[in-house]
């Protein structure tokens, strides 16, 4: 690649993470119209959607579990702690969530 390809391969590099920039702020948006700030929605919708991923894991290892004992690929001892560190995770989360949705309603 010769220097004017270069500058112009980093000039096109610049232009579009701006645009990610713009596209970003814009992603920010929320029904309260905030652009640079957070929503106080965020907080929560973060939370439910890592608990829903944390549920997502869950289930995967409980399928894994049901057929460790006839696969001997599989440990069942070490499915059970990954079974029971995402329950632990997910209630975590669930009482964050919930705190998080008192704030947003405004209720102590």
């Amino acid at each position: 690649m010769d220097d004017g390809t270069g500058r112009k391969a980093v000039e096109v590099l610049l232009v579009e993470d701006d645009q990610g920039d713009v596209g970003e702020k814009a992603g920010r948006l929320k029904f309260n119209g905030r652009l640079f700030t957070r929503s106080p929605l965020s907080d929560l919708e973060e939370l439910e959607l890592l608990r829903l991923g944390v549920e997502g894991k869950a289930a995967g290892w409980r399928t894994l579990r049901s057929v460790a004992d006839s696969d001997p690929r599989l440990d069942p001892a070490r499915l059970d702690e990954l079974i029971a560190r995402a329950r632990r995770q997910a209630d975590v989360l669930e009482d964050l969530r919930v705190a998080a949705a008192s704030q947003v309603a405004g209720v102590p």
